[in-house]
């Protein structure tokens, strides 16, 4: 996508590979003109990023991969977007915002003076030393409209970003190294927007002011709130742009980094720091070792939201107790498990309440699914008062369900044949590329519990040491509730690889779904 003002012909958005862009910008210099196209981005994201038109968005990417730059550019673009006002200048006024001005000096700084020095010709200049600055650019289009752009530095302290922002009509902001600001930073800031200049200032009160919101970052512990708001619950107006690894055909910026940069840093840094800094991956918890390290966000969520196929078996796993969970899936005709739901209700429910809501999610998704195999927790079978006619959670289950629930693995709870169960779907591929496990992006939980939630707590005693079973947390449910499903679907020889999987699977009967009326001692 390109952006085009009157007058300026599409010739002239984006310079040639073979420009010199210092140059083109001394050119614009001397005729009092800049024209901010005149730029090369570091890569196709970073283009697309500074392009965008969308309220608020993010780059995330690896150390050196021009995310910094790219918002200078991208600032300057929101700018030139702006309607005129009445004496023909486009204003607009943006607020960079940092955790204090000491660390904006060292980084943020540094970076927009290498573009737009103190005394850049039609600027000006105030503050610094330690206190807040404003840098206002003055330039001219190739439209012939100029343009008048403020932007202040700011840090943010001991303040809260609400002192910080009171009282200022800005046009947009930007939120440089983005996760290491508090959550609320961006809510206050795109509540700001949108105020300058003022309507009635504008040649056509009419026209749209533009809303702009920037941000960039490295990639952080998942635990940071980037990770809920800009990957898991993202806001129609927000978009996040993330950059290849530095050791990927498709890195960016590496015309401006030594040929070996990346690789010196895999080399010598420990695995969290190569997956957050070069991988561009989110971190795992530092409260824990993850339990499945084989797990590829990329590869392993797919890229839409995943829908029940027709014909093909249900699978579900569940686990009991007072922290139910449970991991719907199909089995695919080429091998692979795609898994397609979760029921993960939280603390403190029982059985009956937990069957109501996994029926409603049958009924409503899956109604044309008459091959239904339920697996479930070894230990549901127990802890009911016979003599007081009391049903275990597998029985409360199986009238609820109207079908028969099964214990995968002939009746085994061993933690490391549960764990290499779904560790060998992760590990293995279909026709070498394939994965054997694929998971609905909508399967939050799950998703969260193999990027850090399902771990080894570390302990105590200091080091790198962990407990040798994975913490009981809210992940470790709806992860224990996917073991039964890959262990029952697949059985413990399969896992094992001490005999062939049963084409059976538990000789599961094509009426099992049909009724509601059951009696559950018949399975028990």
């Amino acid at each position: 996508m390109s952006y085009q003002f009157p007058g300026q012909s599409e010739a002239n958005l984006i310079a040639p590979d073979n420009v010199d862009i210092r140059k083109l910008v001394q050119l614009y210099e001397q005729d009092e003109d800049f024209d901010p196209y005149h730029f090369k981005p570091a890569g196709p994201v970073s283009s697309a990023f500074i392009r965008d038109d969308i309220m608020s968005k993010f780059i995330m990417g690896p150390v050196g991969g021009g995310k910094t730059v790219s918002c200078v550019f991208a600032r300057v673009l929101a700018a030139a977007r702006m309607p005129p006002c009445k004496d023909g200048w486009i204003r607009d006024r943006f607020v960079v915002v940092r955790t204090s001005f000491r660390d904006a000096e060292r980084t943020v700084l540094n970076s927009w003076k290498q573009w737009f020095s103190k005394d850049y010709p039609g600027s000006s200049w105030t503050g610094g030393n330690d206190r807040p600055a404003t840098h206002t650019l003055r330039w001219r289009l190739p439209n012939g409209l100029k343009v008048e752009a403020e932007t202040l530095f700011l840090g943010i302290g001991d303040a809260s970003i609400e002192d910080i922002l009171r009282g200022l009509e800005i046009s947009g902001g930007w939120m440089n190294e983005a996760d290491t600001l508090a959550s609320n930073v961006l809510r206050y800031m795109e509540q700001r927007t949108g105020r300058y200049p003022k309507k009635e200032d504008l040649a056509d009160p009419t026209a749209k002011r533009v809303r702009t919101i920037l941000g960039d970052y490295n990639a952080p512990d998942m635990d940071n709130w980037t990770y809920e708001d800009l990957v898991e619950n993202v806001a129609p107006h927000r978009r996040l742009f993330r950059q290849p690894s530095g050791l990927s055909p498709k890195a960016e910026n590496l015309s401006r980094l030594e040929a070996d940069y990346y690789q010196k840093i895999a080399v010598a840094e420990p695995d969290w720091y190569v997956r957050r800094m070069v991988h561009n991956e989110y971190g795992y918890s530092r409260e824990g070792l993850p339990v499945y390290r084989s797990f590829d966000q990329k590869r392993h969520v797919a890229a839409k939201k995943l829908d029940p196929i027709e014909g093909l078996p249900l699978l579900i796993g569940m686990d009991a107790a007072l922290n139910p969970a449970a991991i719907l899936g199909q089995p695919m005709p080429n091998g692979q498990i795609r898994i397609l739901d979760e029921v993960v209700p939280g603390q403190g429910y029982g059985a009956t309440r937990f069957s109501e809501m996994l029926v409603d999610l049958l009924d409503r998704r899956y109604p044309m699914c008459s091959d239904i195999r339920p697996w479930a927790d070894p230990a549901s079978q127990y802890g009911a008062d016979r003599e007081g006619g009391e049903l275990s959670w597998l029985e409360t289950m199986q009238v609820a369900l109207g079908m028969p629930i099964l214990i995968p693995a002939n009746g085994s709870n061993e933690l490391g044949l549960r764990l290499g169960s779904v560790e060998g779907e992760l590990t293995k591929f279909i026709d070498g590329q394939t994965p054997r496990l694929l998971v609905s992006p909508h399967c939050k939980i799950l998703i969260r519990g193999f990027m850090s939630g399902y771990r080894f707590k570390k302990l105590s005693t200091g080091g790198d040491k962990f407990a040798l079973q994975p913490d009981k947390n809210e992940y470790s449910h709806p992860h224990d509730g996917l073991q039964y499903l890959v262990l029952g679907y697949r059985g413990r020889q399969a896992v094992t690889g001490t005999g062939r999987q049963s084409s059976k699977q538990g000789g599961w009967a094509s009426q099992a779904n049909k009724g509601r009326q059951i009696d559950p001692h018949k399975f028990a």
